[in-house]
């Protein structure tokens, strides 16, 4: 039988792994004071944020971007960054999302080109390779807070790349989490400065995910009494 300093390691590691899980999957972003270290397209600047306008008149954050530099066809740009480097969000999302149950990501999205679009998004390690890239099919209609699901499980439709990685070697270590967008080829090159606002980024855990960690809390907490 275990002693009872050996059941007090467990229960402490396990606390741990609990308390770094359940930071993960419970992790939302609202923007609700300021713009959490959230970043525009090349890292230069933090979002701008506005108090009121989003989709419940909430707060949110907002990136600027001018289409000049795109071309049609060309590679999707990134508008939007939460990266560990800029301690986005306190890095309250960094880490092991396999370990921590993580299946997907939602958030509000809005934009005021005059064309529809549908996002992009990169989700990498935090020296921001390997990385993974995703693709949304939801049409976002102009000047309209539309709701975004991204599938992060690892057959997921919504996965176009691994880069030079794989889903494991990228997910058991997330950093930085890029948003982009793909560009309607009547607007590709044109000096038009895109408005991208974000609000709500929930990170969503596996069905049942919650139950599991409090069981664990459980057994944890009947281990320290032990």
């Amino acid at each position: 039988m275990p002693t009872r300093t050996a059941l007090t390691a467990i229960a402490s590691s396990l606390a741990m792994t609990i308390a770094v899980a359940a930071s993960i999957v419970g992790f939302v972003e609202t923007f609700d004071d300021d713009s959490a270290n959230w970043r525009n397209a090349f890292g230069t600047a933090v979002l701008d944020w506005f108090p009121d306008g989003g989709p419940d008149n909430s707060a949110y954050a907002s990136s600027l971007f001018n289409l000049s530099g795109t071309s049609p066809g060309g590679f999707p740009p990134t508008v939007i960054r939460a990266q560990s480097n800029f301690n986005s969000s306190g890095g309250a999302y960094v880490g092991d999302w396999i370990a921590a149950g993580v299946t997907g990501v939602t958030f509000d999205f809005r934009h005021n080109l005059t064309e529809s679009i549908t996002l992009t998004g990169r989700f990498a390690t935090p020296i921001n390779n390997p990385g993974a890239s995703t693709e949304t099919t939801t049409l976002i209609a102009p000047n309209t807070w539309t709701s975004i699901s991204i599938d992060l499980t690892p057959d997921s439709a919504d996965f176009i790349s691994f880069g030079s990685g794989n889903y494991n070697s990228i997910f058991s270590n997330i950093g930085n989490i890029q948003i982009g967008f793909n560009v309607p080829e009547a607007l590709a090159g044109q000096d038009i400065d895109g408005r991208f606002d974000i609000d709500n980024f929930r990170i969503v855990p596996a069905p049942g995910a919650a139950a599991a960690l409090a069981l664990l809390g459980a057994a944890a907490a009947r281990r320290r009494r032990a």
